[in-house]
């Protein structure tokens, strides 16, 4: 029941975030097309791994600590310590890779050189996005869900607003400029909260050095390096392969409707990572994680099976609401698409219990399986039935991915006892 209440909370600030998504793929997709779409989906997900990698990819296990330790704040400010240590290193590091590097991974991504600025502002950026996962970790692991709700919500208003007004009036170049100002919108309403809310002090966030502390943080960001790598690595490949086969076009095509797959699976992510993980970390029986995983299951498949359903009937409507009638052709690409999606949550429920536990081999290798076995199935598929082929390839990845999830998950289980 309480989950039901979580989800009800985080919906109404995925709406607003919705919404506002909604608006600026619309803006997108008459301003640049869906060749323009299918390329600027090579940025989002170098975005994406600078996003999420800013920082050190310390938020996942600063989540952890935080719900394990919030009680008490001598174990707790050594962690914020430690999380703001390996934070500002790896800021320092991922930015002079990116100022260093800007001009070949601009042709490596686009083909062009032109696009090399844009990379240096987002290097520019790293120190901000990384106080924006260490404050976001912050508020998930002290469960205030209130706070994270209306500061979701008002961040992802704000940056969509700055991704619409850089489309408009400079196209492909502003709609970049505008995914680097969406993440960092948040640091506008942390701030404040981190200071008002917590009344926590500026320097419960000096970086400390604890080698036990950081090595856990460190462990949590191997976990993440490889799923952000491997993951968006292979979409960088898959559009690669359907631009070879196809066309840019086709690219923007499978582009949008993964962006479909991604706004509405949203409902379910966010209440999973700001409530269900805190909530494995805490749990120190493997029957009792079993019984958490079963009741999430009966909770979240049935309504991501009405939301597929949903979204299935009303895919004309949906294609002409969001983008163009020069993306109708992408209906075929749907079912298939909406079948995955299923699997993916169903996988990523129980693979969550890997990662609230710190189980990194097990998490690196299903990772890396994934990833590997998504970019051998599209080359295949796409070669074979063109670029729909890569929803044939994401639906039986994500088909395989959830057996061995569910494999290692049972073998874990029967093992009983504590944690």
């Amino acid at each position: 029941m309480h989950l039901l209440k979580v989800g009800l909370l985080f919906a109404a600030s995925t709406l607003s975030k919705l919404l506002a998504g909604l608006i600026v793929v619309k803006i997108i997709a008459v301003y640049i097309g869906a060749d323009g779409l299918g390329r600027l989906g090579q940025f989002m997900s170098l975005m994406s791994m600078m996003t999420i990698l800013a920082g050190g990819g310390i938020s996942t296990g600063l989540v952890k600590f935080v719900a394990q330790y919030r009680d008490e704040h001598k174990q707790l400010r050594g962690y914020i310590g430690a999380a703001s240590l390996v934070g500002l290193v790896a800021s320092v590091i991922l930015g002079a890779i990116l100022l260093g590097l800007a001009s070949p991974l601009s042709n490596w991504l686009f083909g062009t050189v032109d696009y090399a600025d844009v990379i240096r502002v987002l290097a520019a950026a790293q120190f901000a996005l990384a106080c924006t996962n260490l404050l976001m970790g912050l508020v998930n692991g002290h469960k205030r869900v209130h706070a994270f709700a209306v500061v979701n919500g008002l961040g992802v208003v704000v940056g969509a607003s700055g991704v619409a007004v850089g489309c408009i009036f400079w196209g492909i170049h502003g709609a970049m400029y505008g995914l680097i100002w969406m993440p960092v919108a948040n640091i506008l309403f942390l701030v404040p909260w981190y200071f008002f809310g917590l009344r926590f002090k500026l320097r419960d966030l000096m970086p400390v050095w604890d080698r036990v502390k950081t090595g856990q943080f460190l462990q949590f960001s191997l976990m993440l390096l490889v799923s952000v790598f491997t993951m968006q690595m292979a979409q960088i490949v898959m559009r690669h392969i359907i631009e070879v086969n196809n066309s840019w076009v086709q690219v923007g095509y499978w582009q949008a409707v993964s962006k479909i797959s991604d706004a509405y699976l949203q409902f379910i992510t966010v209440v999973l990572a700001s409530y269900y993980l805190p909530r494995l970390a805490e749990l120190r029986s493997r029957s009792e994680i079993g019984k958490e995983v079963w009741s999430v299951y009966k909770i979240a498949m049935p309504v991501l099976a009405a939301l597929s359903l949903t979204i299935f009937l009303a895919r004309d409507f949906i294609i002409l609401l969001l983008f163009s009638p020069q993306f109708l052709p992408m209906k075929g690409f749907f079912p298939w698409q909406l079948m995955g999606d299923a699997f993916k949550i169903a996988a990523y429920i129980g693979a969550y219990v890997a990662v609230a536990r710190a189980s990194t081999k097990i998490y690196i290798g299903a990772e890396i399986f994934q990833a590997s076995t998504l970019v051998l199935l599209c080359y295949f598929f796409v070669g074979k039935y063109g670029a729909v082929g890569a929803s044939y390839a994401y639906c039986a990845t994500y088909i395989l991915y959830f057996i061995v999830v569910q494999v290692a998950l049972r073998v874990y289980l029967r093992k009983g006892g504590d944690v």
